[in-house]
């Protein structure tokens, strides 16, 4: 097996490598934005890849009529949502990108399966588990959680998925070893389950837009505190958020992060 490497630049001026395998005299490619490995030679293979690609670094399609608009209670504010939206309540943000945040109905069934295809991405991505969409999906999670997408241009670029924590599921990580406090068990109320934003868009402050909308509208009536707000096996990236967003500094010195089993 030969192995080559197609080098170019990224329009940022960054050097992408493009992986090229030769196996049995079949040449497959490794895309090297969406990391997805393809046969240029099957017509089938890059259609495939130009789907998943699309997916992976712009987001999906969205259609205008789907989710509620979330309100943040404390300004009367829709949040991201343009000036030609149906709902006038509030003032608009980002007009000009038509950006708006939605909760999925889960009572719609198109909207659930377009938000399960986007789950399908995001697990992809964070190689976890497919089927832990149960806690916002099914028409009695009212109180069990909810699933948010965030949206530009008609394209979901972003979402997130929380639920309702029970207080023995709750802990305190330590930032920098990734290991559990023991013997403490703190409480929180909202738990991240996923949080994700399209390569394309992310660094602009779409992820922590999804943890504000998350913690003002899952609970109905309730505005949760940012320090309520726990986290499920924090990725890397995930983890830096987390440090970011609701962090504390132990007297250790150790950054503690609020999560959840």
């Amino acid at each position: 097996m030969a192995v080559n490497h197609v080098r170019s630049k990224s329009s940022n001026g960054k050097r992408l490598v493009q992986s090229k395998l030769n196996i049995n005299n079949e040449t497959i490619l490794k895309c090297p934005k969406c990391e997805m490995k393809y046969s240029p030679n099957s017509i089938d293979d890059v259609a495939t890849h130009k789907k998943y690609h699309d997916l992976h670094i712009n987001g999906r399609n969205w259609s205008q009529t789907w989710g509620i608009p979330i309100h943040d209670t404390t300004s009367s504010t829709i949040i991201a949502t343009p000036s030609s939206s149906p709902f006038k309540t509030g003032k608009s943000v980002n007009n000009k990108n038509n950006e708006r945040i939605v909760m999925i109905q889960e009572n719609k069934p198109a909207e659930v399966k377009a938000m399960l295809e986007i789950m399908d991405i995001v697990n992809q991505e964070l190689n976890a588990p497919q089927d832990e969409n149960n806690f916002w999906r099914k028409p009695n999670a009212e109180h069990q959680g909810k699933a948010i997408v965030y949206i530009k241009d008609k394209k979901v670029v972003g979402a997130i998925t929380v639920e309702v924590l029970k207080q023995h599921k709750c802990r305190w990580m330590i930032y920098e070893t990734r290991t559990l406090v023991e013997h403490v068990r703190p409480q929180f109320t909202l738990g991240i389950s996923r949080i994700w934003v399209c390569r394309a868009q992310r660094g602009k402050g779409i992820a922590e837009k999804l943890l504000d909308a998350a913690r003002i509208s899952a609970i109905p009536g309730q505005n949760v505190d940012k320090m309520k707000l726990a986290w499920s096996q924090p990725s890397d990236s995930g983890g830096k958020l987390a440090k970011k967003y609701n962090g504390v500094k132990h007297k250790s010195g150790h950054i503690l992060i609020p999560c959840y089993l």
